[in-house]
């Protein structure tokens, strides 16, 4: 080998290098610009709030987007799990602070299902107890409804406003999954919604 080539090959390497830094950094970059701009998957609509006497009736429509996801999810054998979830929070100016204020909290968790051999969804309540449903967007409609949702309020709490939102547990899927919904920026949760100032 040359003296010449001898001096190149460090300086072609060295280029190589800054290249590969160059391009991690750019994907880094906009990995995390998506994330910051990724639209949540779901947006709770209509929220609806009748107090009773130690507690707060809640229903609510939700608007589903990411469906198609959602049913690739499931058509290959994962489990999804779908939470809602609710807070009573003091009124502003701390009901806008997570975690601050919040005088009771509750979720509810369901296990959604899909069965290859007899083509069938099913969602699972917190009791075991299965509903089954023929097609997917059977499940999608019953997903977009909040019903009778019992947020038990605590004393002391007698002003407040009723917060939800929902969102699949992404931390139940598998590491790979996992993986994909960070790197895809699947967002798939709403952002909360709150009700008027209530009494109690």
């Amino acid at each position: 080998m040359s003296q010449d080539g001898a001096l190149r090959l460090p300086v072609n390497r060295n280029w190589q290098q800054q290249f590969v830094v160059i391009l991690v950094g750019l994907y880094c970059f906009w990995g995390l610009a998506g994330i910051a701009v990724a639209d949540p998957a779901f947006h709770v609509e209509h929220l609806q709030v009748t107090p009773q006497e130690n507690a707060v009736e809640i229903n609510a429509s939700v608007q589903l987007g990411k469906e198609a996801l959602l049913q690739q999810i499931l058509d290959q054998g994962q489990t999804l799990v779908w939470v809602v979830e609710a807070e009573w929070r003091e009124p502003e100016p701390f009901s806008f602070i997570p975690g601050v204020g919040v005088h009771a909290h509750r979720e509810q968790h369901w296990r959604i299902h899909y069965y290859p051999l007899t083509n069938q969804y099913a969602i699972e309540d917190q009791h075991g107890a299965l509903t089954l449903y023929a097609h997917w967007s059977a499940v999608a409609t019953a997903l977009a409804q909040v019903h009778d949702f019992m947020l038990p309020l605590v004393h002391g709490a007698a002003r407040g406003q009723v917060a939800l939102r929902v969102y699949i547990d992404v931390q139940a899927l598998p590491l790979p999954l996992r993986l994909r919904s960070l790197l895809g920026h699947w967002k798939l949760e709403s952002p909360w919604i709150v009700s008027a100032p209530l009494s109690h």
